[in-house]
């Protein structure tokens, strides 16, 4: 298993985070971060790509002076990436429709027609390919919070299947 992570490739969600962080300032959205030690396998790519949409995400369907707060986690065998945005009310019947490849809410929702409606679609594909649980909730107050729970690394039914170490947050 080759460790991809750490002081070389550094970290996922903060490489993510850094490279974003001029965009949201443009856009007057605040990010805040609540990284702890979090180790998943799988392709780090991929990872990260899902990591990248879910930011991207909540930084696009946001409303200016809103928030993003990104937390990783471990727990037992499980690792937690959560994504939690201010924004526009969501109506729980349309939170699933938005996992499908081309669904957005009304275009006008934020007053942009930015996005073409994949990246929760990829957020999902990637999810269910690393075998992770996603869990998404509305928020009373307008947005989402975005849960996605991989196996942690060291959970036994991963340490024979050959994949690459992602590393979260350090």
């Amino acid at each position: 298993m080759r460790a991809v992570g750490g002081g070389m490739a550094g970290d996922r969600v903060a490489g993510v985070l850094a490279s974003r962080r001029d965009q949201a300032t443009q856009r007057g959205i605040d990010l805040a971060e609540h990284l702890t030690p979090a180790v998943t396998t799988g392709d780090p790519r991929l990872i990260e790509s899902l990591i990248a949409n879910l930011i991207d995400n909540a930084i696009r369907h946001n409303h200016p002076d809103g928030h993003v707060e990104i937390t990783t986690q471990t727990s037992g065998t499980q690792v937690t990436l959560t994504v939690t945005n201010s924004g526009p009310v969501i109506p729980d019947t349309q939170i699933q429709r938005l996992f499908q490849p081309f669904q957005r809410l009304a275009p006008d929702r934020n007053g942009r027609r930015d996005g073409y409606g994949l990246g929760l679609a990829i957020v999902n594909a990637v999810a269910q390919a690393h075998h992770a649980t996603l869990t998404t909730s509305a928020r009373p107050e307008g947005g989402l919070s975005i849960t996605v729970r991989f196996a942690h690394a060291s959970h036994p039914n991963l340490q024979h299947r050959g994949d690459n170490y992602a590393r979260l947050a350090t």
